[in-house]
């Protein structure tokens, strides 16, 4: 059984945002079949964070990981503009970066 993939979600207080984003991650991620881990955190954490593979920040930022994570913008998930094509990306990202683990 393939590991869960690991998610940082990320907004500016680490609650309201955070917790509608994830929602709506963990749907997609449960109608794919994939096994998953989220935690919140706040955008300043961005650049410390280890252990992920994959952020999504709730707010634009162009706050870069030390470990090399990739950082995704996803207000779509919030919003409900662009969420289709922000899911799919998503997608794509949790399958290249779990076919390198």
């Amino acid at each position: 059984m393939a590991r869960p993939v690991q998610i940082c979600v990320c907004c500016g207080g680490g609650i309201f945002t955070t917790s509608v984003v994830t929602e709506e991650i963990e749907k997609l991620l449960k109608d794919n079949g994939i096994a998953y881990k989220i935690t919140p955190q706040k955008i300043t954490e961005i650049p410390r964070l280890s252990g992920i593979d994959i952020i999504v920040a709730t707010g634009k930022t162009d706050a870069k990981n030390n470990e090399g994570t990739p950082v995704m913008i996803g207000l779509p998930m919030f919003t409900g503009v662009g969420k289709e094509e922000f899911s799919q990306q998503l997608l794509d990202k949790i399958a290249e970066v779990m076919k390198g683990n």
